[in-house]
């Protein structure tokens, strides 16, 4: 229903799934659940100066699970963006610059140790491939992780509580999956990651367009990762 959309949201498309529409079997359940248990596991391998398979893997398997379930219309979730999203490209990188300024000023107040990501291995034209390739996959990752408990929790408190539900469930996990690149500490993960990346998948939510989310997760991490990668952070910060 309408009315059970949050304000902000376009109405023009609905997320998959959580209603039936499109109806999931038993076996694309398991299907999506796989592909995000696998995507989880992935940065806990140990791949060595090969990066970009990494990346490659961490793609696939969620986009696989996701075109099974989606029985390969693609469409549902990836769409050419419009000119109307240029303008939610921007807020929507403002809004992760403020949220992460938020989040980082909370860490700072209650003595919480911030990490680092750890060295980048590869080559520059490399890890600028693996991350273009690899950001797929994360947004892919929460995708999943926010239709799942849809599936699950819509009939019991609707739509919106479902996203809401989605959303806490999919950032926490997206969270933990950063143990390997940013190590243990998992309230600043929690406050760096999963809150502080919290604006992707309301970007998803509002446009059901992954194509759009995955344009500010990209340029948002060139913005941090290219002046590392070509060792021109010093002059820049």
């Amino acid at each position: 229903m309408k009315n059970d959309y949050f304000r902000f949201e376009d109405k023009e498309h609905d997320i998959p799934f959580y209603n039936g529409n499109p109806k999931l079997s038993y076996s694309k359940i398991i299907a999506l659940f796989l592909g995000l248990c696998l995507t989880f596991c992935i940065p806990f391998i140990e791949f060595g100066d090969m990066e970009l398979l990494k990346a490659i893997l961490s793609c696939f398997i969620p986009l696989i699970a996701v075109w099974y379930s989606l029985e390969g219309n693609l469409s549902e979730i990836f769409r050419k963006p419009e000119k109307n999203d240029i303008k939610i490209i921007i807020i929507g990188l403002i809004s992760v610059f403020l949220v992460m300024g938020i989040a980082t000023l909370i860490a700072k107040v209650f003595g919480i140790p911030s990490q680092s990501h750890k060295p980048y291995v590869g080559t520059p034209i490399i890890t600028i491939l693996s991350t273009i390739i690899q950001l797929v996959g994360e947004e892919l990752f929460k995708f999943i992780g926010i239709v799942l408990p849809m599936i699950f929790t819509y009939k019991y408190i609707g739509r919106r509580g479902a996203i809401i539900v989605g959303i806490i469930v999919s950032q926490l996990i997206f969270s933990l999956a950063h143990i390997s690149a940013y190590g243990s500490n998992i309230a600043d993960l929690i406050l760096t990651i999963g809150i502080g990346s919290i604006v992707f998948p309301l970007i998803y939510v509002k446009t059901k367009n992954i194509t759009i989310s995955y344009l500010v997760h990209l340029i948002w991490d060139f913005i941090g990762i290219l002046p590392v990668i070509f060792g021109i952070a010093t002059l820049l910060f």
